[in-house]
């Protein structure tokens, strides 16, 4: 039996009842962070803060998929690896004194989750469903640029926060991603387009060095 079944459009209600527990989760973990700028006086978790805005804002409007997959392990993979993080908190105490780092790791994660949702516009996805094949934009140089994001700020995040907290949950969030990207890529391979694009692009999370200088040459 087929993993994947054609999708339906899902109606305001329903995009709203469960976009709401997740604007929940958002704003206790802002709250959180919130909290302990105002004591330490310093912007912590200011990257991670900013991607998980953009998420949830974007998971109200994206677009509904062609294809999406039935299957259960990649619902609760899409679901932890997406909003997983949300329950960290801070623990100020950055490894080897270097904040600049971990904030600057943080802010640049967001920045490259920004350009690849950019570059998806509405076709912005959690679990694996197909909204049409995107090649531009960072998709030129990894086939998950808004994944490569997530890892550099939430490693950001956990190094600026390192909590038996924060690493535990880390750990779970990175194995769930693992798990996301290998059911996306199963989904979208029923696609001919997206096999092609597999084979011009093979990196997944980290950009081959290679591809990005034959691409900007």
């Amino acid at each position: 039996m087929s993993a994947i079944a054609f999708a339906q459009r899902r109606p305001l209600t329903t995009r709203l009842a469960t976009a709401i527990p997740i604007a929940i989760l958002w704003v206790f973990f802002a709250s959180a962070n919130l909290s302990n700028w105002r004591a330490t006086h310093r912007p912590i978790g200011l990257g991670a803060t900013a991607l998980e805005l953009l998420v949830a804002c974007l998971f109200v409007f994206r677009r509904s998929p062609w294809l999406v997959s039935k299957s259960r392990v990649a619902w609760i993979a899409a679901t932890i690896g997406t909003f997983g993080m949300v329950a960290g908190r801070p623990a100020f105490a950055p490894v080897a004194d270097l904040e600049w780092l971990y904030s600057g790791m943080q802010i640049a994660g967001a920045v490259v989750s920004a350009a690849a949702v950019i570059a998806l516009g509405r076709s912005f996805g959690i679990v694996a469903a197909n909204r049409g094949i995107q090649t531009r934009g960072p998709y030129r140089w990894v086939r998950h640029p808004l994944y490569s994001g997530y890892v550099l700020t939430e490693i950001g995040y956990l190094l600026e926060n390192p909590s038996l907290r924060n690493c535990c949950l880390f750990a779970v969030v990175m194995s769930f991603q693992a798990v996301r990207i290998v059911e996306e890529e199963r989904t979208l391979s029923e696609d001919p387009a997206y096999r092609r694009y597999c084979e011009q692009v093979g990196s997944r999370i980290v950009p081959s060095i290679r591809r990005m200088r034959s691409s900007t040459s």
